[in-house]
């Protein structure tokens, strides 16, 4: 197995499409939650050609014993406009540059073969998500890393809970969804943090 470009002792990471089992993998990938599809069909139909265009990066995290995958995650560049403003120029504001967690999955096949692994999405995010993002802060300006989380309570609180996320006050958060949510994630929640 190769060493990813990142690694833990339980997790190796790397890119979309350099494990010679990443295509099969993905077919036999699968989410617990129903409202979840759209992440399986992401990875299985659309995670190829968008990475081809460089539209997004799509990462695979895989057991290291087992060489099973465990969760993907995919990242793309953005940025977040605030304080925006009418004026008689026109509408003025601020942006914060960002990199948006777009897509987020743990296998669920992988789970229901290793039931005693617990948080293996806290392990992926803080192993592998944030350090990705951080190393390419070193390079560029980053000052928030965000989502659009689907719009399930128990999602939502354990993106607060346990990776830190956060959503904005209502009229701030109504505010943004008319400006920037992708039409993809149309009834989605903005959720954001600030990169240390």
């Amino acid at each position: 197995m190769k060493n990813g470009i990142l690694r833990n002792e339980l997790f190796v990471c790397d890119h979309l499409g350099t494990s010679a089992h990443d295509e099969k993998d993905i077919m036999g990938f699968s989410v617990g939650h129903p409202s979840g599809t759209g992440l399986v069909n992401y990875l299985r139909y659309h995670a190829f050609p968008d990475e081809n265009i460089g539209n997004m990066r799509t990462y695979m995290v895989r057991d290291v014993r087992t060489d099973e995958l465990a969760c993907y995650f995919s990242l793309k560049a953005g940025l977040i406009s605030v304080n925006e403003v009418l004026t008689e120029n026109g509408i003025e504001f601020d942006t914060l540059p960002g990199v948006e967690l777009a897509n987020f999955a743990v296998n669920d096949t992988y789970i229901k073969n290793h039931r005693n692994l617990k948080g293996l999405g806290s392990i992926i995010f803080t192993d592998f998500v944030v350090p990705i993002i951080e190393s390419s802060s070193d390079k560029i300006g980053i000052r928030i890393i965000y989502l659009f989380a689907l719009p399930e309570t128990d999602l939502i609180q354990q993106y607060e809970k346990n990776y830190g996320f956060a959503r904005l006050e209502k009229k701030a958060e109504d505010e943004l969804h008319r400006r920037l949510k992708p039409g993809y994630d149309e009834s989605c929640i903005f959720m954001y943090q600030s990169l240390k």
